[in-house]
């Protein structure tokens, strides 16, 4: 029931046009991937793909460009890989709940991959700035 309730099975049959390409990616910097990937805490949570934040930093460290390169190809295509779009679910009780048989006494987290994220937070970036200036 917790399963049906708060986490829904992914439907892999939605397709959609891809939008075609904009110039978004060329406006990334090193500093904005840095500041992405480095706001988040090392103590979190990591997603599907078994990458934590403080392992993104790690890789940061030894090959900031291949970093970058890889943000400015999602970005760029307008796509993020499939890896990304998957999240684990994660059912904790609701505290001060005092009746655990009832769904209300549960929520549901999704953990998302780390890198998906921090190029998620480059595009909000991106789009804050297009906003502002028109």
């Amino acid at each position: 029931m917790l399963r049906h309730e708060c986490l829904p099975l992914d439907d892999d049959e939605q397709y959609y046009e891809v939008p075609p390409s904009g110039s978004a990616h060329t406006d990334i910097t090193k500093e904005a991937v840095e500041q992405a990937l480095f706001s988040r805490s090392v103590r979190k949570a990591q997603g599907p793909d078994k990458l934590s934040s403080g392992a993104i930093q790690l890789l940061w460290k030894w090959d900031k460009e291949k970093i970058v390169r890889l943000t400015e190809a999602a970005i760029g295509t307008g796509r993020h890989p499939a890896v990304w779009k998957r999240a684990r679910g994660v059912v904790i009780r609701n505290p001060g709940k005092v009746y655990h048989t009832q769904l209300k006494a549960y929520c549901s987290i999704s953990l998302f991959a780390c890198m998906g994220k921090g190029v998620e937070e480059i595009v909000d970036e991106l789009l804050l700035d297009e906003a502002e200036r028109r």
